[in-house]
C-alpha cells in the first residue's frame, strides 16, 4: 500500500464484487478540486486516512486507488478510481466529486493505492 508516493495511463475495469453482487465494467474517474468549497489541502490526510480504512475493510480490491494532481507545490485535485467507487461513495459525495476524465499522468501523485496502479493513468503519446 502507497500512502505518499511520487510520479504519474486510461482507466481499467471495476473487477471488485460484493457478496454476490455482478461486477461492474466502469471507466468512470471521479474529481475533486481542492478549490471547491467542498475539499480544501488541508482535509487530504483526513481523506487519505478515511480512504485507506474503506479499501482495508473492503480487502484492498483491486484498482481502487486516490490520486492527487497539480504541480507540487499547488495540488488542484484529487481523483477516484473507477475501482473506488463502490467501495467509498460516501467520501465521493462529500468531496463533491464528479466524473472526470482520469488524471494527467505527469502531474499526479498516487496518495493510497499499489504501485500497478500507475498503469490506470493514460500514456502519453509519442
Amino acid at each position: 500500500m502507497v500512502l505518499y508516493a511520487q510520479a504519474a495511463a486510461g482507466s481499467a475495469p471495476t473487477n471488485y464484487g460484493r457478496a454476490g453482487l455482478p461486477l461492474v465494467n466502469s471507466r468512470l474517474w471521479y474529481r475533486a478540486g481542492l478549490c471547491d468549497a467542498m475539499i480544501g489541502t488541508q482535509q487530504i490526510p483526513i481523506l487519505v486516512k478515511h480512504f485507506a480504512e474503506a479499501l482495508e475493510a473492503a480487502r484492498w480490491p483491486p484498482g481502487a486507488c486516490l490520486f492527487l494532481s497539480g504541480h507540487r507545490s499547488l495540488p488542484e485535485s484529487v481523483f477516484f478510481s473507477p475501482a473506488a467507487i463502490a467501495t467509498v461513495p460516501h467520501l465521493i459525495a462529500m468531496c463533491g466529486a464528479e466524473p472526470s476524465p482520469p488524471p494527467d499522468r505527469d502531474w499526479a501523485t498516487l496518495l493510497v493505492g499499489n504501485q500497478n496502479d500507475w498503469d490506470l493513468l493514460p500514456r502519453g503519446l509519442h
